[in-house]
Parts: structure tokens; sequence; C-alpha cells
């Protein structure tokens, strides 16, 4: 039977060290999370995807809110693997019929409360409201990052950070393979891809830890701060950082796949190239020829499995020289159409050997 662990031992120790709340949107691929290793880290929803695509090595623990979206992902999760990781779940979800149906035996489960207060605007996020103790529960968010954010507060931790949290919901919103369910719950909702309650409701809880000594940051990439801050200029600015700022280490540079190309009309040929580039790198980035045909193909190449961005270029070379620019650090793979690669070299000043 899953086995419902004790909070005092988490409260009671003293913590040193920070903590990074990972979500699941995708900049988390163009992170340095190779700076994570040894560090205290939490997974939210899908996001334990990044072990599985071995983004990440470890993890402290993985969060769930919502009893939907647990009941979605849990036969992914028994078929990866988790059982040794600790859980942080709702009791929302653990005094649900469907876990004592389906849930792994070996479950060690933290579990917090969010049925007293989740129909309490006054007591959620969006007011920066801070419960008193945990035991109070934790109110409305909108974001099981956000609900991770309050534990690591009541846990102690001085210094929370937030990676894969976007906020940016244009394109696709996961870093990982999403399936329709995913989709469904990250669309219907949204407006011109925006998140502005779930922005309020991160800024407001920032200001509320800072005034109990604790910082809540932001390093995700794909989060557009001033963006925030003049759709919703009557809030705080969210804090926001880089998490190479924050830690230091060697970062392994990330292999950034190519496939340069007039994509219309898209055939089988490129449907089957695309699986295998992107199976042999870290993000895989199409380039179309900037034809007016190829160009109008743009959305739907984005919309595909294992395709991660789109560019426009006329030549190879232009799209190289973009890429180079884009991603300073980390190598090219440039992909033929046989399925044949040529990794490129840089110079020692960073630019590339073409």
């Amino acid at each position: 039977m899953p086995e419902r662990l004790n909070w005092n031992t988490l409260l009671e120790v003293e913590k040193k060290l920070p903590a990074f709340i990972v979500g699941g949107s995708p900049s988390l691929l163009d992170e340095p999370l190779d700076l994570l290793s040894g560090q205290i880290v939490f997974l939210c929803n899908k996001a334990w995807k990044a072990l599985e695509m071995q983004l990440l090595y470890k993890a402290n623990g993985i969060c769930y809110t919502g009893l939907s979206s647990w009941i979605e992902h849990i036969d992914e999760m028994k078929a990866y693997g988790l059982d040794y990781i600790p859980k942080f779940y709702s009791d929302l979800i653990w005094d649900s019929s469907e876990y004592k149906k389906y849930a792994p035996h070996q479950d060690k489960v933290y579990v917090y409360s969010k049925r007293k207060l989740q129909g309490n605007n006054e007591r959620g996020g969006k007011s920066g409201y801070i419960p008193d103790d945990l035991q109070e529960g934790i109110g409305k968010t909108g974001s099981v990052t956000l609900d991770m954010a309050y534990l690591c507060y009541f846990m102690g931790y001085k210094k929370i950070y937030l990676l894969g949290m976007d906020l940016d919901y244009t394109r696709n919103p996961y870093f990982f393979e999403a399936n329709a369910w995913d989709y469904k719950v990250s669309g219907p909702k949204v407006q011109q891809g925006q998140r502005k309650g779930i922005n309020q409701a991160m800024c407001k809880l920032s200001e509320s830890f800072a005034t109990k000594g604790v910082e809540l940051v932001n390093l995700s990439r794909g989060y557009k701060s001033k963006y925030y801050q003049e759709l919703q200029p009557h809030i705080s600015a969210m804090p926001t950082d880089r998490l190479e700022n924050i830690l230091s280490g060697y970062v392994r540079p990330k292999t950034i796949g190519v496939i340069h190309g007039d994509f219309y009309p898209l055939i089988t040929e490129h449907v089957e190239l695309i699986a295998t580039a992107r199976q042999k790198s870290d993000k895989l980035v199409i380039s179309c020829s900037e034809s007016s045909k190829s160009v109008d193909m743009q959305p739907v190449l984005q919309a595909l499995k294992f395709v991660d961005s789109t560019i426009t270029a006329n030549t190879v070379t232009l799209a190289l020289e973009q890429l180079a620019k884009q991603y300073p650090t980390d190598n090219l793979r440039l992909w033929n159409n046989n399925g044949t690669f040529i990794d490129y070299q840089r110079n020692n000043d960073g630019t590339l050997i073409l």
C-alpha cells in the first residue's frame, strides 16, 4: 500500500541549499541543466519527462495537484518507473477512489491540503496570501509549480527558483512530446498565449515571500517579463535571473540538430528524417527555405512531433550562421536527406567553421 509520509521529517531539517522547481515549458531544452547536478530539484506534473529524456539525472520529488492530470499520466509514470522518487500530492489525489485503485504500492507521499482553500480567492495565490502553517492548506494558484513553491516555503527553503515556467502558450507549451490531453489542459482558457492569472499569482507570491526573507525567482529563459509588465502594470514585476548566474560548473554543450529544405509538400520521407534526427539531437530546428509555399509550412512543421522550433533561411549557410548566433555555446548537426549528418566545429572565437 502507498505510504503517507510525515511532513515533520522535512519541516524540521535546516535547508542550506536552494530549491529548484521544474515545470514543463519548452525553454527547459535551452537551460544548462547540467548545473543542477547535486542540487535540490522538484518536478511538477509531467516535468518528470526530463528524467526520461536524460535532461536531468535525479529529482528529490514529483508534485501533482490535480486529480485529472494524475489519472492521465499515471500509466506513463508506472511504465517509466518513478516509484523510488518521493511524491508531493494534494489531498484531491490522495483521498480519491482513483488513487486507491491505481496508485503504485511502493508510492511514498507527502500529502498537502488543497480542498480547504481551493475556492477562496482571498486566500489564494493571486492575493499573495501565505497561510500560517501547512495544515491550513494552499489556496488556488492556477499552477502546480506555484503549489510546489508554497511547499518549499514551508519546508524552509530561503531561495526558491523556477525553471520551465514560461507562461507563453503561443506555440507548443511543453518541452516533451505532449498528447491530446496535455494540449486540452493548456489550451481552452488561454487568450493570445497569455496566462495573466498565473503570472499575477507568481508575482504576488514572490512579493509576499520577500517579506518573510524568502526569494522566489523565475529563471526560465522563455518567460517574457517585460511583456507581462506591460500587460499588467499594476503588478510588481517578477524577479528574474538565469540558472548559470546562480550556479557555476561545467555545462555540456548541446547538440542542435538542423534540417534545411523546402518542405512543401510535406512527404513521408520528411517525417521519417525528422524522427531520426530528433533521436540523435538535444533539440531539433527545421529551417524552411524562403519560398512562399515553404514559409507557409512553418506552423505545420512546428506542430509536428519532435520539432522543437522552426526558422526561415534562403540557404544552408545562412541557416547555420543564424543558429550559431542563437546557440553560441552549442554544437550544430546538419542532417542530410539520406539520414547522415555533419557536425560543425567552432573556431577559438566561437564562430562556426563552415
